[in-house]
């Protein structure tokens, strides 16, 4: 261990070794079911980090770091029914974290063809044979959220657990302006430019799907609404290495933030 090799002779190093860790145990870690970009974002406007860190690009370095080492939300879905559909599909590409596929299938052959599809590793797809061992499973592995059509399964894991049919039946949009795609787009150019270093894996993949005219779901446009709020800050037009511009350009920019806002009106979804 690191702290046996302090030399204790020479008090000012422990004294300084002792304060960096203090300090570090101070930093925002990961909540509980908090999505990494609200992560970042709590990460980027803390007073401490923002003292430590005054520079956007360092501080983004270090909290993109903290994201790294203390992991990502765990979410997880039945097959049958839910992730074997393409509405499935489309939900699990659009969510942010560690997504498993766990079922009461008797073996995972089944399930092996889309787990690739989805870049889902096979270390990650579970064949419990039962209902009662999927529940045990999915608190074993400490999923945050479980998306499954089986009422009994959802009643059981209480908050955890996600009634997916209320999804099946769920509008989804792409009438966002040009001007929203081709940020995305640009901002998939900056980042090529930096090496890919900036945004998390959601926000290459939502980059993805804007700058294709893709359709999103209403649950998207809140999470882009409610990041493009928040992170307007650290946009910079002048500073197109700054992972703060980049990012933001990802998720649309000051386009997609006007259009989130606009359709979440439209449909009685924003409180303001």
């Amino acid at each position: 261990m690191l702290i046996n090799k302090l030399n204790f002779k020479e008090p000012h190093i422990c004294g300084a070794f002792f304060l960096t860790l203090k300090k570090q145990n101070k930093m925002p870690r990961p909540r509980p079911r908090e999505t990494n970009e609200e992560f970042l974002q709590r990460c980027m406007g803390d007073s401490q980090m923002i003292g430590e860190f005054p520079e956007n690009e360092q501080r983004y370095a270090v909290c993109q770091s903290k994201l790294e080492m203390y992991g990502a939300v765990k979410i997880s879905f039945d097959y049958d029914g839910t992730l074997s559909t393409e509405k499935g599909k489309e939900l699990a590409k659009s969510l942010e974290g560690d997504i498993y596929i766990i079922s009461a299938r008797q073996n995972r052959s089944g399930m092996l063809r889309t787990a690739r599809q989805l870049n889902i590793p096979i270390s990650r797809v579970y064949a419990t044979g039962s209902n009662k061992a999927k529940i045990e499973k999915i608190k074993e592995l400490g999923i945050s959220k479980h998306y499954d059509n089986n009422h009994d399964v959802i009643k059981q894991l209480e908050n955890v657990g996600i009634y997916f049919t209320n999804y099946l039946n769920a509008e989804s949009y792409n009438d966002y302006p040009e001007s929203v795609s081709n940020n995305a787009k640009r901002g998939i150019e900056l980042n090529d430019k930096v090496n890919n270093k900036c945004a998390t894996n959601i926000g290459k993949i939502r980059a993805q799907q804007l700058s294709q005219k893709a359709k999103i779901s209403i649950d998207v446009i809140q999470r882009m609404y409610s990041y493009l709020s928040r992170a307007e800050v650290y946009y910079d037009e002048n500073n197109t290495e700054a992972c703060g511009t980049i990012s933001y350009l990802l998720w649309g920019g000051k386009a997609g933030l006007n259009w989130s806002r606009k359709k979440l009106r439209e449909l009685g979804l924003l409180n303001e």
